[in-house]
């Protein structure tokens, strides 16, 4: 008895007196204070003009009619915390309701309500791709006037991610277009629906048959059905048809019925993925994403450098290098980048030009070797000239046995060195664009978009789409880029700002 005793004495002992007893909002503003001010989060709040934000989006708004809205600052800075976290609209708004320092980021008191998901689903589309591509272009025209990012160089590249849709096999895709389409006629048509059901849907109990003659069966099964049909009026239907047709076609075929803006591409000969690609173009030195494109999985974006160029949120500058790999290397994007005014420099050339071994003295139009010889003559060839140098000069060179080729060496053809300039390879040495020195200098950068995706796939879960359709997915890419964007400004900036003063912090009881 004694023994019991001295323990439940004991255990009282231990007993908290402030148990049960709430905190006061005096305890949340000492907890408030404890957010460490230099956090990522919040030098990336402070990275910003949300004022600017505020006006810019007030447009979308009607002043006059509905309930007070949550400011669309807020709302925009609850949508980054997502992709900074990996969140999704749910988990955000969970995560902000007890987490203090998301809610200085956000901009909410601690006794203040948090904007539920549905809001955040709602102000999504509210805004759409154009509302969206304003804040990212708003923000980053403040980032260029502090001097942030440059405009003298551009690096262009893609990258893949999945579609939020099933890979499904062709026989597969076939037997569900036709049970849609089915479906579709039987609200308008139950008799002629049934009727057709009979005949073009399989059991769902059915095993699905495999191989290349177990498609074309299906493929010639949904050709009937499409023209059984074909006269049928209601826009469900139609649609549905539309879209079963256009995955029959031998390019171009819808891979979803859910995502009918998703394709099949590919990352590499031997590795096929189904969704979209994201095309970006940063500014290398501060690395800061400036321009965004967002294509179906099939599409080559390099061909659509164009669209890209003139997504730029602070425009091409006339003379701007445009930096790319080797798929941009086509006759179709050097084009574009020459008709935006800019200068291409993209790997995949050849390796080296004898020209690039050579200088070129434009006032006498002469080739000089590396002994300081000219060039004493040129003789036109095709869109260029050939020019050769003295067989006296050449003969007693010191380097002939490596500038010469065999046969001038061994005196089956005259022993002279001739090196031959295209007019575009001219034109390019005058602007200073040809070389290997030149193009080494601006393709030593192009590894750094690499690192840019690779921020945006493996730490904002951008590697897979969170929606259906091109346009919704475009919205999800440039809110991941606001995102890098505005930590790559907090760290530039940080130099310059210092501390973070406490009133920045932003939650208050």
């Amino acid at each position: 008895m004694r023994v019991k005793a001295l323990c439940a004495w004991g255990g009282d002992m231990l007993r908290r007196e402030a148990e049960g007893q709430q905190s006061s909002f005096g305890d949340l503003a000492r907890a408030a204070r404890s957010i460490p001010r230099d956090h990522v989060l919040l030098r990336m709040k402070a990275a910003a003009d949300w004022g600017e934000v505020e006006q810019a989006l007030a447009g979308y708004y009607d002043l006059h009619e509905g309930r007070p809205s949550w400011p669309p600052a807020v709302l925009v800075r609850m949508l980054v915390l997502e992709h900074f976290g990996d969140l999704s609209d749910r988990e955000v708004s969970e995560q902000v309701a007890y987490n203090l320092l998301y809610r200085s980021f956000v901009g909410l008191g601690v006794d203040e309500a948090v904007p539920d998901d549905t809001t955040l689903v709602r102000f999504r589309a509210r805004l759409g791709e154009q509302g969206v591509r304003e804040v990212f272009d708003l923000l980053n025209r403040q980032w260029e006037g502090a001097g942030l990012i440059g405009t003298e160089r551009r690096v262009l590249d893609g990258s893949h991610l999945w579609g939020k849709v099933a890979r499904r096999s062709w026989v597969s895709l076939m037997r569900e277009g036709r049970t849609l389409v089915v479906e579709g006629l039987e609200r308008v048509d139950p008799a002629r629906g049934k009727q057709l059901r009979e005949r073009y849907v399989p059991p769902a109990e059915e095993r699905e048959p495999r191989g290349e003659e177990a498609l074309a069966v299906e493929r010639e099964r949904t050709r009937q059905l499409l023209q059984e049909v074909k006269q049928v009026g209601d826009e469900r239907v139609r649609e549905r048809s539309r879209l079963l047709e256009a995955m029959l076609g031998e390019s171009d075929r819808p891979v979803s019925f859910v995502d009918p803006d998703a394709r099949w591409g590919h990352k590499g000969e031997d590795k096929p993925f189904c969704g979209y690609k994201t095309h970006e173009g940063i500014d290398p030195d501060s690395r800061m994403v400036t321009a965004v494109q967002v294509v179906a999985g099939n599409a080559n974006e390099a061909v659509r450098t164009d669209e890209l160029l003139r997504q730029d949120s602070l425009g091409v500058q006339p003379g701007a290098v445009i930096i790319g790999d080797g798929l941009y290397n086509n006759a179709t994007t050097v084009g574009q980048v020459q008709e935006a005014g800019a200068r291409g420099c993209f790997s995949g050339l050849k390796a080296e030009r004898i020209s690039d071994g050579f200088d070129y003295d434009a006032q006498a139009d002469q080739m000089i070797c590396a002994e300081k010889k000219h060039s004493i003559g040129k003789v036109r060839v095709d869109q260029g000239d050939l020019y050769y140098f003295s067989m006296s000069d050449c003969g007693s060179c010191p380097r002939k046995g490596q500038c010469l080729t065999r046969g001038e060496r061994e005196g089956k053809a005259m022993p002279r060195r001739r090196v031959y300039l295209s007019e575009v390879r001219k034109a390019k040495i005058l602007a200073g664009q040809a070389g290997r020195e030149w193009r080494r200098q601006h393709l030593k950068v192009r590894g750094r978009i690499e690192a840019k995706f690779d921020e945006q796939m493996n730490r904002h879960g951008l590697r897979r789409a969170r929606y259906w359709g091109l346009a919704k997915v475009t919205v999800q890419v440039l809110l991941n880029v606001i995102t890098v964007n505005l930590k790559r400004a907090a760290k530039l900036m940080s130099a310059r700002a210092g501390p973070i003063p406490v009133a920045a912090v932003g939650v208050s009881a």
